[in-house]
């Protein structure tokens, strides 16, 4: 399950969000060392060098301005990661997995008809979930919350609706991969979600969440 993220991160988060954006592959060099690493090593050899070149003329003020300037530029690098992480979390925040709330069941289910007739299954899956959600939204099987994620929504039909707790689950799952680009969806995957909503229809309500 997703958790919310915080989108004015304070520097512990910053400093997280920032060495597990610098350890993506992408800022990996050749040879396998972190670039921020090669930096960091840098800035140890300027401080030497400022200390000790010049038979040491530069003395204590030399380190003291390396180190203003190392941690400047560290600064500004950890400014320019976290800045698209947080407007980047920011946005996925405020997007909504179940979609514009003033649709109903039905004009979801239409959208994702309209989809799977063009052969768009990335498009009919989601909506198709969503139409699947919003339909026990309106029966008050659960309660479909502003800015719940399909999980949440799938664990709350599952508690509602036992008997299709683990197909629920697997639509969730599909749901998410698809969204967010790690599945392309078929149309077995669109077929299951209206069997799980078919099954959800016929099924006796154990709990109201």
């Amino acid at each position: 399950m997703r958790f919310d993220v915080p989108v004015d991160p304070d520097a512990e988060t910053a400093r997280r969000w920032a060495e597990e954006e610098l350890a993506k592959r992408e800022y990996q060099s050749g040879s396998g060392t972190n670039w921020l690493d090669n930096f960091i090593q840098w800035i140890f050899n300027l401080i030497s060098n400022l200390g000790n070149g010049a038979g040491g003329a530069w003395g204590g003020w030399g380190v003291v301005a390396a180190i203003a300037i190392g941690a400047a530029l560290i600064g500004l690098i950890v400014w320019l990661v976290v800045g698209p992480l947080r407007r980047s979390r920011s946005r996925g925040q405020a997007e909504d997995d179940l979609g514009d709330p003033t649709r109903t069941a039905r004009d979801l289910a239409a959208a994702a008809a309209a989809a799977a007739a063009e052969g768009d299954w990335n498009t009919a899956v989601i909506e198709a979930y969503r139409a699947l959600i919003r339909s026990l939204a309106e029966r008050e099987v659960i309660d479909a919350r502003p800015g719940m994620t399909a999980l949440e929504a799938a664990l709350a039909a599952a508690a509602a609706i036992p008997a299709i707790a683990s197909a629920v689950g697997d639509d969730a799952d599909v749901f998410d991969s698809v969204r967010y680009g790690h599945l392309t969806a078929t149309s077995a995957h669109y077929d299951h979600v209206l069997a799980t909503r078919a099954a959800a229809n016929k099924a006796k309500i154990e709990v109201i969440a």
